[in-house]
């Protein structure tokens, strides 16, 4: 019956990644519920996540949503930023972030709420230098989170470019996929070398979400937006949630 759940968690997963980010909540929730440790339970949810980014990006890539040009500039201090935090989690305790995760994005959605035309228009200037070395720090530190915790990531790197760069909350759930299915690919490949992976759940997990980020890249393409912000929100509130309250 587990996998049953299993099932359905990744293909909800799948759909909300690819519109908003951050439905890995939903795999670590069920993954919890089978009193993996935390480790494994990151480790294999890493997994899942890289090939769900990967879908997503291609996907939005075909549609245009994609801006390719922000990936050279963040290849490298992502790189550096994952291998650090994935690191990270191996030697340190990875309940102390994910108690402070939540109360971090409860601010921020706090913030989106008051400024409610946030992430509707796209306003970023260009790859000015200012905003290149904006994006090289978001990233790295994106990139830091990334490999030590990881849950509600596309969340905090959709906000960071929204914030940071001003784009639109599409084109930042776009952008965002093919950075972070890179930076998953350099964890898994650390926490397999360490052995903080369910293989057997990863793969079974995997199967559903990629259909459910293909279902949800092909909607908020059609959609905009406008159809992104209310689902991303939505979605950062129900983890804050889940944290506190179930």
């Amino acid at each position: 019956m587990i996998y049953f759940f299993l099932a359905i968690g990744a293909l909800i997963a799948g759909i909300v990644t690819a519109m908003a980010g951050g439905g890995g909540i939903f795999i670590i929730t069920f993954l919890m519920m089978l009193e993996i440790p935390i480790k494994i339970v990151i480790g294999t949810n890493r997994v899942s996540a890289c090939l769900d980014n990967a879908t997503s990006s291609y996907n939005y890539y075909k549609k245009g949503k994609l801006d390719t040009e922000f990936f050279k500039y963040a290849i490298i201090p992502a790189f550096l930023g994952t291998v650090i935090g994935s690191k990270l989690l191996v030697l340190l305790n990875a309940k102390i972030v994910e108690r402070l995760i939540p109360m971090i994005l409860l601010a921020l959605v706090i913030r989106m709420f008051v400024n409610k035309k946030a992430g509707l228009e796209n306003e970023f200037e260009g790859f000015t230098r200012k905003n290149i070395i904006k994006g090289i720090i978001v990233t790295f530190l994106m990139g830091i989170y990334m490999g030590f915790f990881g849950l509600a990531i596309g969340n905090f790197f959709t906000l960071a470019l929204v914030y940071v760069l001003k784009f639109d909350f599409l084109k930042a759930v776009a952008t965002v996929k093919p950075i972070n299915f890179f930076m998953g690919l350099v964890s898994v490949v650390i926490y397999a070398m360490d052995g903080i992976i369910d293989w057997k759940i990863a793969i079974f997990v995997t199967a559903f979400r990629v259909i459910g980020s293909k279902l949800g890249s092909n909607y908020a393409s059609e959609k905009g937006a406008k159809a992104v912000k209310p689902i991303f929100l939505l979605l950062c509130v129900f983890t804050v949630f889940k944290e506190y309250f179930l």
